[in-house]
């Protein structure tokens, strides 16, 4: 009994640690000592030769973590919150999984290298596939304290999480084999990335260079319920009130106004979108105030025509016999009255898109949930598509158009960048989740995205944290949660391209492979042996 109680401690001691770094609490430094408890747990199995239940007590372990840092999911929706712990805490039980494999076979010191590698592929794998989940990224953890990862313009996110894996890899291993040297590189690597993120922020590098005029961006937050903003019949009011915000913000400086995540509701059809008579209500008031250019969120959709190749699940419309698509959707309006749409890409898996379709079909009512937008199977945008204001004395403004869920997907926010994009515009939904760590979470995020690209990020929040952050990560005006009202902020325009833009998740490639060279290694040699 006592012998299981340590190993339940050890669990638990290892999912409490990183969820008290975890934003929005302000302790990141936790997270360089969060996975010893899993190591030593791992050790102590292995003196008594046992397999039995060291997957378990890990996995609470790991189930620890993910419901303290996102049980907030459960006010969106019961099932769709028991079914993300379940698998995305199974998921991270992989790489220890692999790790207690690989010692058997490699030693330990070459097996801690093997887990780092395993973690990152898994990482990495997370950004990328139909579950696609990276809201726990270990880099993320550093989001409520930008100054100590400046250094994130070079290696994006995955860069911190290789940075929390190496020193617990290192402070574990200096238990069992104690030497100065190990010492000096615990140090090393606990102070030299600090100095080197103090470096970056003090410095005048070219992203300090502000190009061009200064736009005035005016910032909406009405404040509309989600659950209630849907309802039939309240799209009218909910148009007034953007258009009463709006009066009362607009200055004669103002260039551009952001309104936020599905603002434009009732599923409007693409095909005659300047008929819907809400975006006709904010071109009207738009001409009052010539050379001021709107992006806003909308739900719409499309029909396909006859000879039209299909998505692989087109929904059908059987009254017309006609396959369609819904999208949560950017809309552009720009000075002229033209109108562009960018389509989200990065969509909640059981919220907006049904992952292998095949598998969890039958389960779509169950796992359905709510992470920023509207549900049910969306169609989606292949790429990232930046949008181009020509707005008032001729002056030109690129906007990346971020909704929602797609902030917290560092490589595929580059996408927009290099398409010249000045500034990184968030429109989001947070209020699924109440007054929880989930919207203040998602807020945190897109303060990495500001060092990772050095542009300036603005979030127009339906309600939740509608923001300007700088591009060193710095949150410099806000409106809190449950609040009505705007902001209007002045953003520089940015063109400096980062390390990171160019480079994308390098960390996460260079991970995959040596996981997969190690892995071949592993293998051949436990074939051998057998």
């Amino acid at each position: 009994m006592k012998r299981r109680l340590i190993y339940l401690g050890l669990a638990l001691l290892g999912g409490v640690l990183p969820s008290l770094a975890w934003p929005p609490h302000t302790l990141p430094f936790l997270l360089f000592i969060a996975f010893i408890p899993f190591f030593y747990l791992e050790s102590l199995f292995d003196q008594e030769k046992s397999n039995k239940w060291f997957g378990v007590y890990t996995y609470i372990g790991l189930f620890t973590f993910n419901i303290l840092t996102t049980w907030w999911v459960w006010n969106a929706s019961l099932g769709g919150a028991v079914f993300m712990l379940i698998a995305n805490s199974l998921l991270m039980l992989l790489p220890f999984v692999l790790y207690r494999k690989a010692k058997r076979q490699i030693g330990q010191g070459r097996a801690l290298l093997f887990f780092v590698v395993a973690w990152l592929s898994f990482e990495y794998l997370h950004f990328r596939w139909g579950v696609a989940y990276p809201w726990l990224t270990l880099g993320n953890g550093f989001a409520t304290s930008p100054n100590l990862v400046q250094w994130y313009e070079y290696t994006g996110a995955l860069g911190g999480s290789l940075w929390i894996l190496t020193v617990n890899v290192f402070i574990f291993n200096s238990f069992t084999k104690f030497r100065k040297l190990t010492t000096f590189a615990i140090v090393a690597l606990l102070v030299a990335p600090v100095l080197w993120s103090m470096y970056l922020k003090n410095q005048q590098g070219p992203y300090a260079t502000k190009i061009g005029a200064s736009p005035n961006v005016l910032v909406i937050q009405p404040n509309i319920d989600p659950y209630e903003k849907f309802a039939a019949g309240t799209k009218g009011a909910q148009i007034d009130k953007f258009v009463e915000l709006c009066e009362d913000g607009i200055t004669d400086d103002t260039k551009l106004i952001i309104l936020p995540e599905t603002a434009l509701v009732g599923n409007m059809n693409e095909s005659f979108i300047n008929q819907d008579f809400g975006v006709r209500k904010l071109k009207s008031f738009l001409a009052k105030h010539p050379g001021v250019g709107m992006l806003v969120g909308a739900s719409t959709h499309r029909f396909y025509e006859d000879d039209e190749p299909l998505p692989p699940y087109p929904r059908y419309f059987e009254p017309e016999a006609k396959y369609y698509d819904s999208y949560n959707t950017a809309l552009q309006i720009d000075p002229s009255g033209t109108t562009t749409t960018y389509h989200k890409s990065k969509l909640v898996p059981g919220v907006e898109s049904l992952p292998f379709p095949i598998v969890f079909r039958k389960f779509d009512n169950i796992l359905d949930l709510n992470l920023g937008g509207v549900s049910g199977n969306l169609g989606r945008d292949r790429q990232a598509k930046s949008f181009h204001f020509t707005l008032r004395n001729n002056e030109q403004l690129s906007i990346a158009p971020l909704i929602c869920y797609e902030s917290v997907f560092g490589e595929y926010v580059g996408e927009f960048v290099k398409q010249d994009a000045d500034m990184l515009a968030v429109i989001t939904n947070d209020g699924w989740w109440g007054n929880t760590p989930g919207h203040k979470q998602h807020m945190h995020y897109a303060r990495l995205r500001a060092i990772e690209y050095r542009r300036y990020v603005v979030r127009s929040a339906n309600t939740g944290i509608s923001c300007l952050i700088d591009d060193n990560g710095a949150i410099l005006n806000q409106l809190g949660y449950w609040k009505e009202g705007f902001l209007n902020v002045y953003i520089p325009k940015l063109k400096f391209k980062t390390f990171y833009a160019a480079t994308g998740d390098y960390i996460g490639k260079l991970g995959v492979f040596i996981f997969l060279f190690l892995g071949l290694s592993i293998l051949v040699k436990w074939i051998r042996l057998r």
